[in-house]
């Protein structure tokens, strides 16, 4: 089963250049992942009614553009499959032409609230219903390895930086890492992809450090990311990839 879900873009979801956001992207693919397992009845209300939620483990995005202020766009959503510790849930965008700007492809854990541990996957009851027999739309996520760090930024997480799982919210980490970049490469992102793999939990009061770096190697410059934690520990990496 698959759902359609419309956003509109907002005063408050663009940039400068009148355009949305990257982060505010990520959102609106993240919230129509959470309306549709709201609607198939394993969304994160009916989960933690069992102690236990979603998280994000992987996404890669590919925007052939960013859409502007006042338009609107549809999420074309489906969960393509389910393994014992992940599950893929596949995004199409589409403009109000119908003509499609961008896709997604995120992978998912189930976790115990208590624990943090991942928990296994097959006892869903209604997964099998829920499949789509369709190939996820773009590559799946990639992953993310080290690099050599030319930029260090220092964050320290602030309370409106968590979201309900206690933790950082997806998103701000995407967010804080395209703050690192100078406004002349953002102004030039229009076509692009990113891949984030997320490896471990930042909370509240924690200090992390922003690495980043640009690979002129590629074939298109990339830029990676690592955000570390006090000890060291990478808990989010990314490249951005124009295309």
């Amino acid at each position: 089963m698959a759902g359609t879900y419309r956003y509109r873009i907002g005063q408050r979801d663009i940039d400068a250049s009148l355009r949305a956001r990257l982060y505010t992207m990520g959102d609106l693919i993240l919230g129509a992942a959470g309306d549709d397992a709201d609607m198939l009845g394993f969304g994160v209300s009916d989960l933690n009614t069992g102690n236990a939620s979603w998280v994000l483990s992987r996404m890669a995005v590919e925007l052939r553009r960013l859409p502007t202020r006042g338009e609107d766009m549809d999420i074309y959503t489906w969960v393509s499959d389910y393994g014992r510790l992940f599950t893929t849930r596949n995004m199409t965008l589409a403009d109000e032409a119908g003509e499609q700007i961008g896709a997604a492809v995120t992978l998912w854990a189930m976790i115990d609230l208590d624990t943090r541990r991942p928990l296994d996957l097959s006892p869903l009851s209604n997964r099998a219903t829920s499949l789509v027999d369709r190939e996820p739309p773009i590559e799946r996520p990639r992953k993310v390895g080290s690099f050599e760090c030319t930029s260090e930024q220092r964050y320290a997480v602030v309370y409106s930086d968590i979201d309900f799982n206690g933790h950082v919210n997806s998103m701000k980490y995407l967010e804080w890492m395209v703050d690192t970049l100078p406004a002349e490469a953002l102004a030039s992102l229009d076509a692009l992809r990113f891949d984030i793999n997320y490896l471990h939990e930042a909370t509240l009061g924690e200090t992390l450090t922003i690495c980043s770096g640009t690979d002129s190697a590629c074939p298109v410059v990339t830029h990676h990311f690592d955000i570390r934690n006090a000890a060291g520990t990478s808990i989010c990496r990314a490249t951005v990839t124009p295309l």
